[in-house]
C-alpha cells in the first residue's frame, strides 16, 4: 500500500513501485493490446525516487543498497544536522543532482577521499541509509565531477543566493596549490619565489565579513595576476551595496573603478605613490600621537589623508608599535650569525629595511572613522585560518585530479565541505563547547557511534553519557535509521 503522502508527488505518466522500503518512479506508456482487447501500460524504465518529506527526485542511475550490518552514524548525522539548510538550497540549484552533490560534500568532510574511495566510504556511512541508491562508483564520480564543472550557473546560483542572504560584506583572498597534473591547462608556474618553478593553481575565495563563512570560489591559472583575476570575480558575482575587503595584491585603477558601487578597504604596497614617504615610515606616528585607539590591549596611532587620484577615497595610515617591535626582532633573528653578530650588509641596510615595519596603509571610500576601518580590515586575518583549515586540517590539496573539469567539480565539493565545517564550528561556538572541543575532535569522537543491524532492526551503538550530552547541547538528534 502506497501512502497518500507519496502518491501526491507522482509525476504525470508514471507509476510508483514500492521496493524494500523505497518508492521508485517508473515512466509508463499506454497502448492497446489487440489480443486481449484491453488497454495496458509498458514500463520505460525507472526515472527517479520519491522520498518522504522530499518528494520526487529524478535520478540518472540506480545502485543496489549496501548490505553492511554496521555503519558509521555519529559524525554523519552531526554533519547532516549542521547542513540541513545547505541541502535545501542545493535542491533548488541542482534539482536532479543535489543529493549526489550533498552526499559527496558530507563524505569529503568525513574523510578527504579520492574518487576511487568514495563508494566504499558511502557504503560504510549511515548516509547510504538516510539517502540511499546514490551511484558513487569510481568511474561514475569522475564522470559526474566533469559534468558538474559545466554547471557553473548552478554553482553561481547557490553562491549568489547565499551572498544575497548575508547582505553584509565580503573578504576576498586567494591561495595557491601545487599541482602535478600534466594535462590541466590551469596549471601554470606562479609568482611566489619559493615555488616559481612549480606548476600551480590559484584558488580565489570570498568569505562573509561577519561570520567568515565561505561564500564564493573561483579557480584561475596561477600565471594570472590576482588583480586581473579579481576583475573576473567581480564581473561574475555582480556585487552592489557591499563592503569588500581585499589584499594588497588586488590594487589597480580598474579594480577601484569596479568597486564604485560598493564600499571597500584595500591595503597598499609599501612603494605606493599615494602616500608621502615621511608618513610611510613608522617615525611618522610622532606627528599624530594624540590620535589613537586600543586594539587587543595595545595602542594603535593613526592619521588619514585625501587621495586626489581616486575620487571620494582616502588613505588611513596606522602605526602599531608592538607589531613593529615583533617584526624588527624577527628581521634581526633571520640574519643573525651563530655568534650573535650581523653581516655588514644587513647593518648597513637595516634602518631602511625596517623603517616601515608596523605601518599599515588602507585605501578606502568608506566614511567610517579610522578605528572602525582598521577593525574591519583586521577581520581579514581570520580568513587565513580558513585557508589553513582548507589546506591542513581538511587536507584539501587539489592535486589528485588531472583534468581541469574534474578539478573544478571537486573544488565545488570542497567549497561545500568547508562550508559544512564552518557551520559545525558555529554550532560549537553557539553551544559554548568550542573551548573544550574542535570540529575535528568532535567528528572523531562522533565517528565512534554506529548503527548496527540486529535481526533487521537498526540500533544506535557505542553512545556514552558524555557524548549524549554533547549532542544534546548541539541539537543533534541521534535516532535509529529505521
Amino acid at each position: 500500500m502506497i501512502p497518500e503522502s507519496i502518491k501526491q508527488h507522482k509525476p504525470d505518466g508514471c507509476e510508483i513501485r514500492h521496493k524494500n522500503g523505497h518508492y521508485y518512479v517508473y515512466k509508463v506508456k499506454g497502448f492497446y493490446d489487440r489480443t486481449t482487447h484491453k488497454s495496458k501500460s509498458k514500463s520505460l524504465g525507472c526515472v527517479g525516487q520519491i522520498y518522504e518529506g522530499l518528494g520526487f527526485v529524478p535520478n540518472k542511475k540506480d545502485k543496489s543498497a549496501s548490505v553492511l550490518k554496521t555503519k558509521e552514524y555519529g559524525a554523519t548525522k552531526t554533519i547532516m544536522t549542521a547542513g540541513a539548510n545547505l541541502f535545501d538550497t542545493l535542491r533548488k540549484c541542482f534539482p536532479s543532482d543535489f543529493i549526489r552533490i550533498y552526499v559527496l560534500s558530507v563524505l569529503k568532510l568525513l574523510g578527504n577521499l579520492a574518487s576511487k574511495d568514495i563508494d566504499t566510504a558511502y557504503a560504510k556511512s549511515a548516509i547510504s541509509m538516510l539517502l540511499p541508491e546514490v551511484d558513487l562508483s569510481k568511474n561514475t564520480v569522475s564522470t559526474f565531477l566533469s559534468s558538474l564543472s559545466l554547471e557553473r550557473d548552478g554553482m553561481l546560483e547557490f553562491m549568489k543566493s547565499y551572498i544575497d542572504y548575508k547582505k553584509g560584506g565580503l573578504i576576498f583572498d586567494a591561495t595557491s596549490f601545487i599541482s602535478n597534473s600534466k594535462s590541466n591547462p590551469f596549471c601554470e608556474k606562479g609568482y611566489a619565489p619559493s615555488n616559481k618553478e612549480k606548476q600551480q593553481i590559484r584558488l580565489f575565495y570570498a568569505f562573509d565579513k561577519i561570520d567568515h563563512e565561505p561564500a564564493y570560489f573561483k579557480i584561475v591559472p596561477r600565471n594570472i595576476s590576482d588583480k586581473a583575476a579579481f576583475e573576473a570575480c567581480i564581473d561574475e558575482i555582480g556585487l552592489k551595496g557591499f563592503t569588500i575587503i581585499l589584499d594588497k595584491d588586488f590594487y589597480s585603477d580598474k579594480n577601484i573603478q569596479l568597486m564604485k558601487n560598493n564600499e571597500f578597504i584595500m591595503p597598499l604596497q609599501g612603494n605606493t605613490s599615494l602616500v608621502p614617504n615621511q608618513i610611510k615610515q613608522f617615525s611618522g606616528y610622532n606627528q599624530v600621537i594624540t590620535n589613537n585607539f586600543t586594539y587587543h590591549n595595545r595602542m594603535v596611532y593613526f592619521t588619514e589623508i585625501e587621495v586626489q587620484k581616486h575620487n571620494d577615497c582616502k588613505v588611513c595610515i596606522f602605526y602599531d608599535s608592538e607589531r613593529r617591535q615583533y617584526l624588527v626582532d624577527s628581521y634581526f633573528k633571520k640574519f643573525m650569525e651563530k655568534d650573535g653578530s650581523l653581516p655588514p650588509e644587513i647593518k648597513k641596510s637595516a634602518a631602511d629595511d625596517t623603517a616601515s615595519f608596523g605601518v599599515t596603509m588602507l585605501l578606502t571610500n568608506m566614511k567610517s572613522i579610522p578605528k572602525n576601518i582598521y577593525m574591519d580590515y583586521k577581520s581579514r586575518w581570520e580568513i587565513e585560518e580558513m585557508f589553513d583549515t582548507h589546506k591542513h586540517t581538511l587536507s584539501f590539496n587539489m592535486n589528485y585530479e588531472t583534468s581541469c573539469p574534474s578539478q573544478e567539480g571537486w573544488a565545488f565539493i570542497e567549497f561545500l565541505a568547508l562550508l559544512l565545517y564552518h557551520k559545525l564550528n558555529r554550532m560549537l561556538i553557539n553551544s559554548g563547547l568550542i573551548k573544550s572541543v574542535s570540529v575535528k575532535e568532535l567528528l572523531y569522537k562522533a565517528s565512534t557511534i554506529t548503527q548496527c543491524n540486529e535481526n533487521g532492526v537498526w540500533k544506535i551503538c557505542n553512545m556514552t553519557k558524555p557524548l549524549a550530552d554533547v549532542f544534546q547541547s548541539l541539537g543533534v538528534a541521534m535516532e535509529s535509521i529505521i
